[in-house]
């Protein structure tokens, strides 16, 4: 869930601004002319007030900032050079809050490159990363967030200093940078914060470890979050805490416990008029009660998620949405209202996964870029010490020293990319010639190699080793009543469950459509049938609703070891797919153990194969 930005404005109306008497006799000098007009010099320290009040006033008083900014323009140029910089980083702060980010990118840019004060400089450059988040100008950001380290160990301002790494933690949170999160927040930590920020901290440590897998929904640091952002009388982060642990209820298949953690607080969350919240709640409502079978129930939460991001701003949100509309629509047969809920949801999910793919490339490339700042800063150090120890040498050759040293550096860097490209396609290749695309288990061809090497092995330790052959049945017809999404579910659940009562050293094999092996080393013929029961019972037990459908799943096995067999992968083979068929023609749906004074010239299950020995 994305998270507020610190500049956030809270508008509250107020009246004009007063001056005492007192104060104006005191901030003016007054003096004659000849046309005994009165002429106004406001004093240096008046102008600093002003100032002062207006910064108070930015987050607070939004319209009391405003109006202050406005008297203070008819003053500028009485500014000081301090003050003027000053005047600039609060113009750059009010082009924020009316939108206008290149506006004030462009003032608060000025300031960096000025000869203004060095905290000035230091809040316009944390207020950029601010600015950079809302242009989603991602490269931006991380190179001001690398200047921020560079200047946070000369800034003595507590208040700023904790301000610019609670920026940094927000930027790193819409960045999904969740470990970069964590660390930062450990380092703010160690500072007395406002209730208020310790709040906000709360908020991100949890949805930073929600992203990163590493809580629960009973975790006691849910509740310390909860109690933390109730004393600061935050609702917002209290209620989105809310949320993370009824989407943790609904992770763990508990959807009754995540409709008991929102329902009470839907009002309050609605009240709180802030979108992004109310549109999880709404979506987390929605799949708690899709899980439960109240798919109407479901229907009229994602709706409601919907009204709330009805202009799609946040697209994650709205891409969760469409594709629960499109999963109750399918399942209560709406075709062609499920085929429009689809097509936005694909439409919306493009668009997001894009978005999370420049996020990952701009932090890729400041990693980049931060590994070379560090290796230049290494070589220029080598090469000053160098030069101060050959003051001799000329200016010719310093300057061919420079030209290798660069492009020996871009040597290493153009190997070290080709060598990591290789590396990844090199493990793409592996991976599509040795695996099932679909299941993740070995393909046929892979099998046949190790398993020819496991029967050799085998042999000559004098170990037992036993075969299992099974194949789904009347798979063709839940390819036919559901579509080949649920079939490839049923082939997927298949391998899950089934490697899940397996051993390590099992080898499991797709040898086709929807038949498969598994080769047992080390394994008698007794644990092989116990083997092959478990699987059988496993996958009958299957619960197939997560499918988004309602059907069963059985599979008829084979099974025969060396004993019977040999050690020979084609008799194997073929022993186990006759067993296999046996079970067929029995009814289905159990196990049968291959017996060699059986007729063995019964018909296949199809696509036979032959391997070498």
């Amino acid at each position: 869930m994305q998270s507020l930005f610190l500049c956030v404005f809270i508008s509250v109306p107020v009246g004009l601004i007063t001056t005492s008497p007192q104060v104006i006799a005191e901030s003016f000098q007054y003096e004659d002319d000849q046309t005994d007009i009165l002429k106004l010099k406001f004093s240096s320290e008046y102008i600093s007030e002003k100032l002062l009040l207006a910064d108070r006033n930015r987050r607070e008083n939004p319209v009391l900032y405003k109006q202050i900014l406005a008297e203070l323009a008819l003053l500028e140029k009485s500014f000081t050079t301090e003050q003027q910089s000053y005047y600039q980083f609060l113009q750059g702060y009010l082009a924020i809050y009316h939108g206008d980010y290149e506006q004030a990118d462009k003032l608060l840019s000025e300031i960096l490159n000025s000869s203004a004060d060095k905290l000035i400089k230091f809040r316009a450059n944390y207020t950029l990363i601010n600015v950079a988040a809302a242009k989603k100008d991602w490269s931006d950001g991380l190179r001001h967030i690398a200047v921020n380290k560079e200047m946070l160990p000369s800034i003595t301002d507590k208040e700023h200093y904790q301000l610019s790494i609670l920026t940094a933690i927000i930027f790193y949170n819409q960045l999904q940078q969740f470990d970069l999160v964590l660390k930062n927040i450990a380092q703010v930590k160690r500072h007395n914060l406002p209730q208020q920020h310790n709040c906000f901290l709360e908020q991100f440590t949890l949805e930073a470890k929600l992203n990163l897998q590493q809580i629960k929904p009973d975790n006691v640091s849910i509740d310390t979050g909860l109690d933390i952002c109730k004393q600061a009388g935050n609702k917002i982060s209290t209620n989105i805490i809310r949320v993370y642990r009824a989407k943790l209820y609904l992770k763990a298949q508990q959807p009754e416990k995540a409709l008991a953690e929102l329902l009470p607080y839907y009002d309050e969350i609605n009240t709180t008029l802030f979108p992004l919240l109310i549109t999880g709640m709404n979506n987390t409502l929605a799949k708690s009660n899709y899980q439960l079978g109240n798919l109407n129930i479901a229907e009229k939460y994602a709706l409601a998620a919907l009204r709330v991001n009805k202009n799609n701003t946040i697209l994650k949100q709205s891409a969760d949405s469409y594709k629960l509309l499109y999963q109750i629509n399918k399942s209560q047969k709406n075709i062609d209202l499920a085929l429009s809920y689809h097509e936005k949801y694909n439409a919306l999910e493009v668009a997001h996964l894009e978005d999370e793919k420049s996020k990952h490339v701009a932090f890729q490339l400041a990693e980049l870029k931060t590994f070379e700042h560090e290796n230049q800063i290494t070589l220029l150090n080598e090469q000053n010490t160098f030069l101060a120890a050959e003051q001799a040498l000329s200016n010719i050759k310093v300057a061919n020293i420079q030209l290798i040293i660069t492009v020996m550096t871009l040597i290493i860097i153009m190997l070290t990319i080709w060598g990591a490209r290789l590396w990844r396609s090199h493990k793409r290749v592996k991976a599509l010639s040795e695996y099932d695309e679909l299941t993740g288990i070995y393909n046929r061809r892979h099998f046949a190699q190790i398993a020819v090497s496991t029967l050799k092995y085998c042999q000559s330790a004098d170990q037992d080793l036993s075969l299992i052959m099974f194949d789904l049945d009347n798979f063709k017809k839940i390819n036919d009543n559901f579509g080949h999404i649920c079939g490839d579910w049923a082939l997927k659940e298949t391998i899950r469950v089934c490697e899940s009562i397996g051993r390590k050293n099992d080898i499991f094999s797709r040898l086709g459509g929807e038949e498969f092996c598994i080769l047992l080393p080390s394994c008698n013929i007794e644990a092989a049938v116990l083997r092959a029961e478990a699987c059988r019972a496993a996958i009958e037990n299957t619960i197939t609703e997560e499918s988004g459908n309602d059907f069963s799943i059985t599979a008829s096995f084979g099974v025969t070891d060396v004993t019977r067999s040999g050690f020979n992968l084609e008799k194997l083979l073929t022993d186990a797919d006759f067993a296999a068929y046996e079970s067929k023609h029995a009814g289905r749906n159990r196990v049968t153990v291959f017996e060699p004074q059986k007729d063995e010239t019964g018909k296949s299950l199809g696509n036979s194969w032959s391997v070498a020995p």
